[in-house]
């Protein structure tokens, strides 16, 4: 009996081992027929997306090898880049920089993990070390941009960094708080909403020549007459190139631009004149494009907080107020952690925006400023189609697809650990 059961034991693997194989076969075809249509429907978004943005990329590297000038010149290898920097050596101390910032974050983050209390100090003492050494080595090697690269590209990037600094944070500010005003229950709610999101709708080219006149140095214009009730002189505006910090405090130098006498040669200073110009903060030309980025976005970034705000429950807030807490910790404690999502998406095209920003600030921008509103994406433009260096011009492009994308990362490795989903 027992070997009777053995062999029809036997007999029903080798039955399920020979219906096994075909089966399995009969899945992975299964399978393929199932993800054809898919990759059917999504292959002409893929050849698109491959030949209008990724083709373009490669292009851009293969042009910025070669000395281009409205056609196909030498090979050069990376005499564009090395004309951005100056020298190799700078690009290498900011990866030192870097990697040394992010070793001292690392460990600092390790210090809980020593036992004793001289152990954590120690910990301690080379995180703020190699953050200290990495942020020196960085500004020495932007001295030596500045001393030896090319200087115009350097306060492209100042000014691009000023213009990103000075509009995602308020954006995000005003947003929010509008958000929340538009969120209550009160009559013509709708016709508000829509009145705030018109600037975003509205072409940029149009409504920047709009803010050109009304923020005009005339002393009759829109912008003087309303200082003017504050008993304040009439402003230059989009054609005042100092500093708004130097000209409220005095602090900072004035920059050296367009061809302005340079600073004496060593990296002394160079540096104390490159910080000097950090130092007067952005210039008044400038925030005056930041103004009307806030015109134009915040209504836009309210939208999309107000969307967020009708996704968080209201028994959160009966709860809340049953616990008794204020409308202060509601929107601490609620509003502000579930928007996180909101907050992170809109924070991180802001930046990106930031950086391509092009269209609106081509229409402000004036000579009169000397180039203290030009971002990179104008410097690149310019130096393309009015110089007709392409090489040149491809190298920053791809230095500007790099910056981004490092921005990119660094924001999703920091912030995107901060973000409630929720379930």
């Amino acid at each position: 009996m027992r070997q009777e059961r053995a062999g029809m034991n036997g007999q029903e693997k080798s039955r399920e081992g020979a219906y096994a194989r075909p089966q399995l076969r009969g899945g992975w075809s299964s399978k393929l027929r199932e993800s054809l249509p898919g990759y059917a429907l999504i292959a002409p978004a893929l050849i698109l997306i491959f030949l209008f943005g990724v083709l373009p990329i490669f292009y851009a590297l293969f042009v910025s090898l070669h000395q281009w000038r409205i056609k196909q010149g030498p090979f050069v290898g990376l005499r564009n880049y090395e004309q951005i920097f100056g020298s190799p050596v700078p690009v290498a101390e900011i990866a030192a920089a870097v990697v040394a910032v992010a070793l001292g974050a690392r460990i600092g983050r390790s210090a809980s993990v020593a036992k004793t209390l001289a152990g954590r100090s120690a910990v301690r003492t080379s995180s703020l070390a190699l953050t200290l050494g990495g942020v020196a080595l960085l500004l020495i090697a932007l001295s030596q941009i500045f001393a030896f690269g090319d200087r115009d590209m350097l306060d492209s990037v100042r000014v691009t960094v000023w213009y990103s600094l000075g509009t995602v944070p308020v954006q995000l500010s005003l947003g929010l708080g509008l958000a929340v005003l538009l969120d209550r229950k009160f009559r013509g709610r709708q016709a508000f909403r829509v009145m705030f999101l018109l600037p975003y709708i509205v072409p940029s080219v149009a409504s920047a020549a709009v803010f050109e006149r009304i923020l005009s140095l005339r002393p009759e214009s829109f912008a003087n007459q309303i200082i003017a009730l504050f008993r304040a002189k009439p402003l230059q505006w989009l054609y005042e190139p100092t500093g708004v910090l130097h000209m409220l405090f005095g602090l900072g130098t004035v920059p050296v631009v367009n061809g302005g006498n340079p600073p004496a040669h060593g990296l002394g200073p160079q540096l104390t004149a490159y910080l000097g110009t950090w130092a007067q903060g952005p210039s008044l030309a400038l925030v005056s494009v930041m103004i009307y980025n806030y015109w134009v976005f915040v209504g836009y970034y309210a939208l999309i907080f107000l969307n967020g705000l009708a996704q968080i429950p209201k028994q959160l807030y009966d709860a809340a107020e049953v616990d008794g807490a204020g409308k202060a910790t509601i929107f601490w404690r609620i509003i502000v952690p579930l928007l996180s999502p909101s907050t992170y998406f809109l924070s991180l095209i802001g930046i990106i925006g930031t950086f391509k920003a092009f269209n609106h600030i081509y229409i402000l921008r004036s000579p009169a400023a000397q180039g203290t509103i030009d971002p990179m994406s104008v410097y690149i433009f310019f130096t393309f189609f009015r110089m007709s260096r392409f090489g040149y011009a491809a190298a920053l492009s791809l230095l500007l697809f790099a910056i981004i994308l490092i921005l990119t990362l660094a924001q999703r490795r920091f912030m995107e650990r901060r973000v409630f989903y929720g379930e």
